[in-house]
């Protein structure tokens, strides 16, 4: 049964914590620890601020210590869960969104293609955000025996998580017309794959790959599934 990556990601991390709570390790070790994590505590908390304050303040509070109050989070986690390597298996993400740009009049008669981006909040995670890029080459487009056309696309989308930090990956496969072309028609994303590319904070080592896809609809809105068949994450 397919897990979702926010409840497999919480209980790998969580549990890990709790049980090592009870066993400290040398002063010495913990003191390298510390100052190898903080910088990157300090880093990822502005970057989560700065990228939705709203959220931030949500997830940590309002008051003036919420900043330490990440940062403290996040460090101890870091600190307990530092050296092991979590690998999952078919991990879902699923995301709700809105086409943010449909790519520049007539891009679908050049060589570059049409460049459309999108973005939204991930389902199931707190706070959890996404945003994507793909580029659809209609020049080389082929039937979609409907009346209308398919073209192969790729794209990036980047993954976050408070906490966790962000995961970005590198996208290919097929966007379709669904039905007769038109100027304002549903598009849906077949035979997608991805590569995960690189990542911050908790997620800055990690490595994986999976299946993807989504539904454009004619109203601009947007659902996606990403599928991880492999997630490895190095703290």
């Amino acid at each position: 049964m397919k897990k979702t990556l926010i409840a497999a990601a919480l209980a790998a991390l969580v549990l890990p914590v709790a049980a090592s709570a009870h066993h400290k390790p040398p002063a010495k070790h913990t003191k390298v620890v510390a100052a190898a994590v903080a910088k990157n505590s300090a880093w990822l908390c502005k970057a989560l601020r700065a990228q939705d304050k709203a959220a931030f303040a949500q997830t940590f509070g309002a008051h003036r210590n919420a900043y330490g109050k990440c940062v403290s989070m996040h460090a101890r986690l870091r600190h307990h869960m530092h050296g092991r390597t979590l690998t999952f298996h078919n991990l879902t993400v699923a995301s709700t969104g809105t086409v943010t740009s449909a790519g520049a009049p007539g891009c679908q008669f050049t060589d570059a293609g049409c460049t459309v981006t999108s973005a939204g909040t991930l389902t199931g995670v707190p706070n959890g955000t996404y945003a994507s890029t793909w580029t659809i080459l209609w020049k080389q487009a082929t039937s979609n025996g409907q009346g209308g056309f398919c073209a192969p696309a790729t794209g990036t989308t980047t993954l976050s998580v408070p906490i966790a930090g962000t995961l970005t990956k590198s996208e290919q496969g097929t966007v379709c017309e669904v039905g007769p072309t038109g100027t304002n028609v549903e598009h849906v994303l077949t035979n997608g794959t991805f590569t995960v590319t690189g990542g911050t904070g908790l997620l800055s080592s990690s490595t994986g790959s999976g299946t993807v896809s989504f539904d454009q609809k004619p109203d601009g809105t947007v659902t996606a599934t990403e599928t991880f068949s492999t997630l490895t994450v190095q703290l």
